[in-house]
């Protein structure tokens, strides 16, 4: 099933990563915008998602705040699976535990962001997808929706050429009936 839900995922995903917000019908979010909220939903379910298949597993050693470890148990430690090779960012546990509060969790469950959190369409500070930032003072993060889009891409590819050895033997595949 992963072989399909997954790229079903980034094809839905692609198409409001690269929607405009042109039409009339955006009243005054018209612009040059993205369907950013549900594209924001479905990339941050396949991180979740690839992430759960790694949980308590020890050979999957990922780097986070310079100390080696493993995807623990459940929520934010699933965010862990980005400083992996399937998706090669090197993010601190603050910035994946506010991701997994102010994108995945409030994304998903109450259709909004989590203060000053910020999806831009496309790259607006270099090469970076994911972002934190001071503004006013506060923590702020900004996620990148095209190159979030693309890196997941990428890493689901990544995942489906292991998908036949990693879920099987994880913990999530043996509760499948």
């Amino acid at each position: 099933m992963l072989k399909e839900s997954l790229p079903e995922y980034l094809e839905a995903a692609k198409f409001c990563c690269y929607y405009r917000k042109n039409d009339p019908k955006w009243n005054s979010f018209q612009g040059d915008g993205c369907l950013g909220y549900p594209g924001g939903v479905l990339l941050f379910s396949i991180v979740d998602s690839i992430g759960s298949y790694f949980a308590k597993d020890k050979s999957l050693e990922i780097l986070v705040d310079g100390k080696k470890t493993y995807i623990v148990g459940e929520g934010w430690e699933h965010f862990k699976i980005l400083n992996s090779h399937y998706f090669g960012q090197n993010l601190s546990s603050k910035f994946l535990k506010a991701l997994y509060a102010k994108f995945r969790s409030q994304l998903t469950h109450n259709s909004v962001l989590g203060k000053h959190a910020y999806l831009f369409p496309d790259t607006q500070f270099g090469d970076q997808v994911f972002l934190e930032t001071l503004l006013n003072e506060h923590p702020t993060y900004i996620i990148s929706m095209r190159p979030f889009y693309e890196l997941c891409a990428s890493a689901v590819q990544i995942f489906i050429n292991d998908i036949d050895n990693i879920v099987p033997n994880s913990n999530r595949g043996k509760s499948f009936h």
